[in-house]
């Protein structure tokens, strides 16, 4: 017997066998597809294998980062996935997790069959829509290199870093029920209680910033031209 490949071939054993180990130290051809063969050629079983490598590294991003996130507002999340092989075999997942704790499995992806062996790199993409419950919210992908049964067990798993959102949203006018409407003798005190949830705050700061910056310089052009005599 003996073994005919790139990588780890051997030459017809002198005496008979029963079987023939076929071994590489280190695999430099991706495309392998080593066979076993007997004397004259008689016999002939290619053997079918996968290399696999694990990716370098899990990478999550914005595409265009959002600045600021805004709720209803559509986003779109990447994942990069550095240096794997055989892509075809991967699975990527997006993840949630609230300020609860509670996690959500967002999406899952694979590449279709392509026969590409060699590593390569993998770009998968999210749409993301952003709610109020998202604030503080964190958003993560994995990549599972899933070879079936004969693979390992469990598929080995990559993680990304963990990315932290923050979700602007309008405010929202809260009441507490059974005080919509009352009646009050005269002479009495009332106390009323509005609440709301802002988180538009930065926004708000700036924008009062602007009008008393132009306030500012609209008092002190004023006090000029009048000063001037070109109050006219």
């Amino acid at each position: 017997m003996g073994w005919e490949a790139t990588q780890g071939g051997t030459d017809l054993t002198d005496k008979e066998v029963k079987f023939l180990h076929w071994r590489v130290d280190s695999v430099t051809d991706w495309n392998n597809n080593p066979t076993c063969f007997t004397e004259a050629g008689q016999c002939q079983k290619q053997l079918d294998i996968t290399v696999y490598k694990l990716p370098d590294s899990v990478s999550i991003s914005y595409r265009k980062y959002p600045d600021p996130m805004v709720e209803k507002h559509h986003y779109q999340l990447q994942c990069l996935v550095q240096n794997i092989a055989p892509i075809e075999r991967l699975r990527v997942t997006f993840y949630k997790v609230n300020t609860t704790g509670e996690q959500t499995e967002l999406d899952t992806q694979q590449k279709s069959k392509d026969n590409i062996k060699t590593p390569e790199n993998g770009t998968y993409t999210l749409d993301f829509t952003p709610s109020r419950d998202d604030d503080g919210a964190q958003l993560w992908c994995s990549a599972m290199l899933d070879l079936g049964p004969e693979g390992p067990q469990p598929p080995p798993v990559m993680e990304s870093d963990r990315l932290n959102i923050n979700v602007l949203y309008k405010h929202q006018i809260t009441m507490s029920p059974g005080c919509f409407s009352m009646s009050v003798t005269e002479g009495d005190t009332l106390s009323l209680n509005c609440s709301a949830n802002v988180d538009y705050l930065p926004i708000i700061a700036g924008l009062a910033a602007v009008v008393i910056l132009l306030v500012v310089s609209c008092f002190i052009y004023s006090s000029y031209c009048k000063h001037s005599g070109m109050g006219h």
